[in-house]
C-alpha cells in the first residue's frame, strides 16, 4: 500500500503532464444481471509507451458469495506492439489502488493532525482504506458504520487484531462522522450516507462509493461548502449523482469550482488553507490508476524495483 501510494502520485503528476491519457469508461448491464461489466483503457506515451485495458465485472451479489463484488483482470500491453506484457487480477488491483488515491487526497487534503477517523461501509474497500489512511495520517482512533450496528460489529471482530490503531463499531453513520477528522464514504448506497451537518469544522472527506449518476453517496450541499476535488473533472460530469445534484440546485456553479488531484499534486491548484476548512476528494477511479499499478507490478517482478 505504501508503494502503491507514491505510485499514484506519479501517475496523477504523469496525467497532469500529459503522458497518460483515457477515455470515460463504459459500463453495460445485461439484461437480468445485478450488476454489469465495465471497459477501461489507458495508454501511456512516455518514457516507454505502454497499453492498459481493465476488464472490470461488478456483481452485487458477490459480498453474500464472501467474494468481491468487483472482479475481472488487468492487460498490460507494449505501447509499440500490442504484445502481451502481463495479466493481473483486477481485484486485487482495484482494492489497493482506489484505497491509496484516497490516502494520497488525504496526505494531500487532511489536517496535519487530523487523528480520528470515520469509515462509512464494511466491505473490501474499508479494509483497504484502514490500512490506507493511517500511512499518511497519525490515526489514532477509527469508528466503523455499517449498513446495521451489526454489520460494523462483524466488521470491527473480523479485522481488529490486523490493525495498530483503537477501531470500534459506532452506533451510526452519524456518530462516527460526527467524531470524526477524516471521513471515508465506501458504500454502494444510492442516498447519501453523510449528511452536511454532520461534519465539524475541518473534516476532510473521500467519497469513493456508489459512481453512478442516478446515485449520491454524500449528500449534494457538502460540495458549497467545501474545498473540492476529484479525479477527473469528465468523470465527475459523467458519473457522480452528487456532484450532478450540487449543481441542479445551486449549491456550486460548475465543474470548475472542483479542481482535479492532477493539479493539486503538481502545484498547479491550492487545497486546503486553513484548519478549519472542510475538504472534500470525490473518487471515481480511473484506468491510469490501473494501468500505473500494473507497470509498477510487473517492473518489481522483473527485478528492475527492488523490494523493500
Amino acid at each position: 500500500m505504501g508503494d502503491c501510494i507514491a505510485v499514484m502520485e506519479q501517475a496523477f503528476a504523469d496525467l497532469q503532464r500529459g503522458f497518460l491519457h483515457h477515455p470515460l469508461r463504459s459500463f453495460w448491464a445485461p439484461p437480468g444481471v445485478n450488476g454489469g461489466t465495465m471497459w477501461m483503457g489507458a495508454y501511456r506515451s512516455s518514457p516507454k509507451p505502454m497499453f492498459g485495458t481493465k476488464l472490470l465485472f461488478v456483481l452485487n451479489d458477490n459480498p453474500a458469495r464472501g467474494l468481491d463484488s468487483h472482479q475481472g483482470q488487468v492487460i498490460l500491453a507494449d505501447g509499440d506492439t500490442g504484445e502481451l506484457r502481463a495479466l493481473l487480477d483486477a481485484s486485487t488491483v482495484t482494492g489497493i489502488r482506489t484505497a491509496a488515491v484516497s490516502a494520497l487526497a488525504t496526505r494531500l487534503l487532511a489536517r496535519d493532525d487530523a487523528a480520528v477517523l470515520a469509515i462509512i461501509g464494511t466491505g473490501v474497500q474499508a479494509r483497504k482504506h484502514l490500512e490506507s489512511i493511517p500511512l499518511v495520517r497519525p490515526i489514532q482512533r477509527t469508528l466503523v458504520a455499517g449498513r446495521t450496528r451489526d454489520h460494523a460489529e462483524r466488521f470491527v471482530a473480523e479485522v481488529s487484531r490486523a490493525v495498530s490503531v483503537a477501531l470500534s463499531a459506532a452506533d451510526s453513520a452519524e456518530a462516527a462522522v460526527r467524531a470524526a477528522d477524516i471521513v471515508v464514504t465506501v458504500t454502494d448506497s444510492p442516498t447519501p450516507v453523510v449528511k452536511r451537518e454532520w461534519l465539524r469544522p475541518g473534516t476532510h472527506v473521500n467519497a469513493v462509493g456508489s459512481s453512478r449518476p442516478a446515485a449520491w453517496e454524500i449528500d449534494p450541499r457538502i460540495y458549497a461548502d467545501a474545498v473540492a476535488f476529484c479525479d477527473r473533472r469528465e468523470s465527475l460530469q459523467a458519473e457522480a449523482g452528487d456532484y450532478l445534484q450540487a449543481v441542479a440546485h445551486g449549491f456550486i456553479p460548475g465543474v470548475d469550482a472542483v479542481g482535479e488531484l492532477g493539479e493539486l499534486v503538481v502545484g498547479e491548484r491550492k487545497g486546503r488553507t486553513s484548519a478549519d476548512q472542510i475538504t472534500l476528494f470525490r473518487s471515481l477511479g480511473l484506468a491510469i490508476e490501473d494501468l500505473a499499478t500494473a507497470e509498477f507490478v510487473v517492473a518489481r517482478a522483473s527485478g528492475l524495483i527492488p523490494q523493500t
